[in-house]
């Protein structure tokens, strides 16, 4: 059941109770007004339980004579109508609501397992904490298939909602919740779990169940960085360590932190810097830079490419040979870095190529 629907289920229980503590008071009230009425007042106890045994309907003996009386009658059958229909209302409202709730959790546990499923070179995120919803906002606004996997339903169903990602809900360290990611068909997997020794774990089972999976972990103590990259992280990033340097970065450096703030945060022309790689049969292999016509094409700009011993040229001049395998570091608007990143792939259509 959803937190929603919990919250809806708390609601309906706390109206219940609410009309049922209305109908003893005013039962009780009731009774001790009409023996005042007839006569022969009784106490405030013995009206309440005359109510209550009357609600029930359990049949015990009267503790007040009001079946000796029409108006005693005609009181107690009202009383026993309007209880016993409350009664089999409250009943059906919750036992709809938990049928409701079940089949619905059960529904859309079936149709994130469907998409999961059709789901290949995917990222997985572990922990969507903080840094672990920032990650998966990056990754969803630059059009990278995500699977978000954490203990809390309700943070997930709140995220999901949001950006319509799938979602596992379950530890992240166990095998059987990255089996349920995909993490046998994914392309890689960030760890940003609470504390150090969660992401140490999660690296170890991670790698177990997928050798060739890129893991990016964080990190709080310098200490975990050599213990993660031996059991499998490629990349440790210390999170205090990224703090500090973006605070000295905004006291030297404010043009230029501002402008990729501006960049990262801008959302009707989403832009970043990217790493696009030439794979066998692009139509770009043998083209000079320039012949290739980024700027004006694709309006990408390049900013760098690394070579195959992984030095980096900045800057690169327009008579530079594309080939494949190269790794160019260029910047542009997300939606055409996507096609040209399946230009790069070789799997772009003739209209889009040079």
């Amino acid at each position: 059941m959803s937190p929603l629907e919990r919250r809806q289920l708390r609601r309906q229980v706390v109206r219940i109770g609410a009309v049922i503590s209305l109908l003893i008071v005013g039962g009780t009230v009731g009774y001790y007004l009409l023996g005042y009425w007839l006569g022969r007042p009784d106490t405030l106890m013995d009206c309440f339980y005359m109510t209550v045994i009357t609600l029930a309907t359990v049949g015990y003996g009267e503790v007040i004579p009001v079946a000796e009386t029409p108006q005693g009658r005609m009181f107690s059958a009202l009383l026993i109508l309007v209880g016993v229909g409350t009664l089999f209302y409250a009943l059906s409202s919750l036992a709809v609501i938990t049928l409701e709730g079940i089949l619905h959790g059960a529904w859309r546990q079936w149709r994130m397992e469907r998409r999961i499923a059709t789901l290949k070179d995917h990222f997985i995120v572990c922990g969507c904490g903080n840094v672990g919803e920032v990650i998966v906002r990056e990754l969803v606004l630059t059009k990278r298939p995500v699977v978000a996997v954490d203990r809390d339903s309700e943070r997930l169903v709140n995220l999901a909602s949001q950006l319509d990602v799938p979602y596992v809900v379950g530890d992240a360290t166990e095998e059987a919740t990255l089996r349920s990611a995909g993490i046998e068909r994914a392309t890689g997997l960030l760890a940003v779990l609470p504390n150090d020794h969660e992401n140490l774990f999660l690296v170890i089972t991670a790698k177990s169940l997928n050798p060739r999976l890129r893991v990016v972990a964080k990190g709080n103590d310098p200490s975990v960085v050599d213990k993660m990259k031996r059991v499998g992280a490629d990349e440790v990033v210390l999170t205090p360590f990224i703090g500090g340097l973006r605070m000295v970065s905004l006291m030297v450096r404010p043009a230029a932190v501002s402008f990729l703030d501006t960049m990262l945060r801008e959302r009707e022309q989403v832009i970043r810097v990217e790493e696009v790689q030439i794979h066998d049969g692009s139509p770009l292999i043998g083209l000079r830079l320039a012949d290739a016509q980024l700027p004006r094409r694709w309006n990408i700009l390049v900013l760098a490419y690394r070579k195959g011993d992984g030095a980096f040229v900045y800057n690169p001049p327009a008579d530079t040979l594309l080939e494949k395998g190269m790794t160019l570091i260029v910047v542009g608007e997300v939606e055409r870095l996507a096609e040209f990143r399946r230009l790069a792939a070789g799997v772009a259509s003739e209209a889009m190529a040079p």
